[in-house]
């Protein structure tokens, strides 16, 4: 990537869920590591059909700049909506890159120590796994931290955007609930995810960002989504797609809706409004 430019159409994709599918039998399977399934060959072959059309792609997703893989990369976007809107890149220049101060991080990591709650914090360097729990490091390349102590060393060297907790159900985060509903806003990412982002900090202001950089208005624009931290995006374009496997309130939401990830529905969206 370089400059980007274009007067096509700009599109944005979130990752798990739209552009990958993930087999739920197996999602909260122990050690199983979702960031290493694919897209298929027909969504790699629409983001070359959309490119040769002259439009612009953007990943839009919630995950950190370490998980956005070669598998993604490959599709050759014009630029990432990542961390949930808290990092913009737009050709090779970074436009947005917010951060969890250190006081609210440290307070948050504070909170779920004392409740036995174990939740992952997220930077563009490296992933913390807090497990108070005792619960081994569910991903590689993550450090492991037992305390919110550790998560304070590990803050000093990274800066870190928002967190995650999996595997817990919404009712066990009361402990921590009302805290985290005062700072940030609160997404449900489906199987027994829940994500964490600053308030204000989402993947609608992310896109807005992206297209004041280039200069886009809202003509011609596009979003794709299945899950809750999707649905700030449908306030910055113009239309918003829903997955066929989408949460209710998502395809509610949604100027229409497609086909399951499993049955390519970004593919068959794109050939839906003759994008490609």
């Amino acid at each position: 990537m370089a400059g980007v430019s274009g007067s096509g159409a700009a599109t944005f994709f979130d990752v798990d869920g739209t552009l990958v599918w993930h087999d739920p039998d197996v999602m909260g399977s122990e050690g199983h590591d979702f960031s290493q399934d694919v897209p298929t060959p027909a969504v790699y072959e629409a983001f070359r059909r959309m490119r040769a059309a002259g439009h612009l792609t953007f990943i839009c997703t919630g995950r950190p700049v370490p998980f956005l893989l070669d598998s993604l990369r490959d599709l050759r976007p014009d630029g990432y909506v990542a961390a949930a809107g808290a990092y913009v890149q737009v050709g090779d220049t970074v436009v947005r890159d917010v951060h969890i101060p250190d006081d609210l991080l440290l307070e948050a990591a504070r909170r779920f120590e004392a409740a036995g709650i174990d939740v992952t914090f997220e930077s563009n360097t490296q992933g913390v796994e807090l497990r108070p729990s005792g619960a081994p490091r569910h991903l590689p390349g993550l450090a492991l931290a037992r305390t919110a102590k550790d998560v304070a060393e590990r803050a000093a060297e990274h800066r870190f955007a928002k967190f995650c907790v999996s595997g817990c159900p919404l009712e066990g985060l009361a402990p921590v609930r009302e805290f985290c509903e005062e700072h940030f806003t609160v997404a449900d990412l489906q199987f027994g995810t829940y994500e964490f982002s600053l308030r204000g900090v989402d993947k609608g202001s992310g896109i807005g960002a992206a297209l004041e950089h280039l200069g886009h208005g809202l003509a011609g624009t596009y979003a794709f989504g299945d899950s809750e931290n999707d649905l700030p995006m449908a306030r910055s374009v113009e239309t918003f797609v829903a997955m066929g496997n989408a949460l209710p309130a998502v395809r509610d939401r949604a100027d229409y809706v497609t086909l399951s990830v499993e049955r390519d529905g970004v593919p068959a969206a794109l050939e839906h409004f003759g994008l490609i």
